[in-house]
């Protein structure tokens, strides 16, 4: 009986598989119309190659730049805020006062003297109710 076995086919060796460099369109377009290669130098290719990590890099600055900034805003107005509710409980805390010295009977008492209404001097008389007897 014959024997099952893997059919090899004969091919030829493939030569390894070169990648394409990716265009840089952005480089180009730039290169168009200021002229990178003309500001770094034809034979300098170090900013030209890093471009984009370098543009990443600055994107990720600007970020960091404005998240400071945003920062130093809130904390002044934090600041400005305490300020204002520390000068509102100051004033809360001297009409508070004022007005609990109004309430007293001998601020009252000035008060009410212009009208010719005066404080008694002889004490109150005690009204005194006898109980009834109970009735059969």
């Amino acid at each position: 009986m014959a024997q099952n076995t893997f059919k090899h086919q004969q091919s030829e060796p493939r030569a390894p598989k070169v990648k394409k460099k990716r265009e840089n369109r952005l480089y180009n377009y730039l290169n168009q119309t200021v002229g990178i290669e003309r500001i770094f130098g034809e034979d300098n290719a170090w900013p030209i190659k890093h471009f984009d990590r370098i543009m990443w890099v600055s994107l990720l600055l600007i970020v960091y730049i404005g998240f400071n900034h945003n920062a130093e805003r809130l904390v002044r107005r934090i600041q400005r805020t305490k300020s204002e509710v520390d000068e509102l409980l100051a004033h809360y805390t001297t009409l508070k006062a004022d007005f609990m010295k109004s309430g007293k009977q001998s601020e009252i008492t000035k008060q009410v003297a212009p009208m010719g209404l005066t404080e008694p001097t002889t004490p109150p008389y005690k009204i005194v109710v006898k109980p009834e007897a109970p009735q059969p």
